[in-house]
């Protein structure tokens, strides 16, 4: 027999990946992490190599990997400016690694219908279903992210949101500038 748990508490997939797990599921802040620099550069490397996956499904590998790597320091940029305007700066390392770390597992959740709405949308057809499953990651993306910003500012959700949308939409402006999806 194996120990026994509490019938609400789900078991760990993984030890590094739970705590951002149980952040996507709005159950944790990111004052839950630890405060380690190690975990940060982890976090944020993870989060660039998705990026550079995603931005594969319709960009050549160069611009994947410049897109990739201008989002995580757009990301590092706003949150270290945002959180230094609070005067917040303590919670920088523990923030920036809960935004990382679940924008990575976020952008896992949207390989599949990325590179299906890619692969549909090359192919001339009806990127519906595909097209919606995103919107669907883009909308659980802010909400986690708008949870993460709202613990870090000690400011209610709708704050934490509207941050959120503000950081989604410069980075989209950045992206659509920099690296704009060929017809």
């Amino acid at each position: 027999m194996g120990p026994k748990r509490k019938p609400d508490q789900s078991p760990a997939l993984h030890p590094l990946l739970d705590p951002f797990i149980q952040i996507c599921l709005l159950r944790k802040g990111p004052q839950d992490l630890p405060s380690s620099r190690r975990l940060l550069y982890l976090a944020l490397g993870l989060y660039a190599l998705s990026g550079v996956v995603l931005a594969r499904a319709y960009l050549p590998m160069l611009q994947s990997l410049a897109l990739g790597l201008s989002d995580t320091l757009l990301l590092t940029l706003m949150t270290g400016s945002l959180l230094y305007l609070q005067q917040r700066q303590a919670r920088l390392v523990q923030t920036l690694a809960a935004l990382a770390g679940t924008g990575f597992l976020i952008g896992v959740a949207a390989l599949v219908p990325t590179w299906w709405w890619a692969l549909v949308h090359a192919g001339g057809g009806e990127a519906d279903l595909p097209a919606l499953l995103l919107l669907a990651v883009v909308v659980w993306s802010l909400v986690v992210m708008g949870h993460v910003l709202r613990h870090a500012l000690s400011a209610p959700l709708f704050v934490g949101l509207l941050v959120a949308v503000v950081f989604y939409w410069l980075a989209l402006a950045v992206q659509d500038g920099l690296f704009p999806i060929p017809e």
